[in-house]
Parts: structure tokens; sequence; C-alpha cells
């Protein structure tokens, strides 16, 4: 999968938890958006260098939140366009 595939593919992922989540836990709204917006600015500048980073982020917010575990890669998913991109 290409990396910009992957980035669209984990946004929509990350938008459609983010609406569920706050449904879910209202209280916890601000908590919740300020996790998503974390997560979309590295969506935004992910290059293949700072893919683990990314996946770090997911699993420090899945401590919080178990829900955010549902956007780890699966290993299909992270054998990413080599070239280009980096």
């Amino acid at each position: 999968m290409k990396l910009a595939e992957f980035r669209v593919k984990q946004l929509a992922r990350l938008l459609k938890l983010e609406e569920m989540l706050i449904e879910r836990y209202p209280e916890k709204a601000d908590r919740i958006r300020f996790l998503v917006e974390t997560l979309v600015q590295k969506l935004r500048f992910l290059r293949t260098r700072n893919l683990a980073n990314y996946i770090n982020t997911i699993y420090q917010a899945s401590k919080e939140f178990p829900e955010f575990r549902e956007l780890l890669p699966k290993p299909e998913e992270l054998e990413v366009e080599r070239s280009g991109v980096h």
C-alpha cells in the first residue's frame, strides 16, 4: 500500500473513531479531540521514517481509550511503498 493511501485510510478510520468515542464518553470529549488532533497532525506529516512514532502515539492513546487500538495497522498495511517517500 502506498503511504498516501495508508494516510487516507487511517484518517477516515480516525475520524469515525472520534465520533464513536465522543458519543460513548461525552464527558471526555475535549481529551478525545486532543488525541485525535495529535494523530491527525502526525498523519499529515507521516513518512516511512516516522511511522514508528505514529504507531507509538496510537499505542499511548489506547492506554487511555482502548478503542484506539482499532487504528493499529495490520502487517499488510505496513508494507508501504519503499521508493520515493522517506
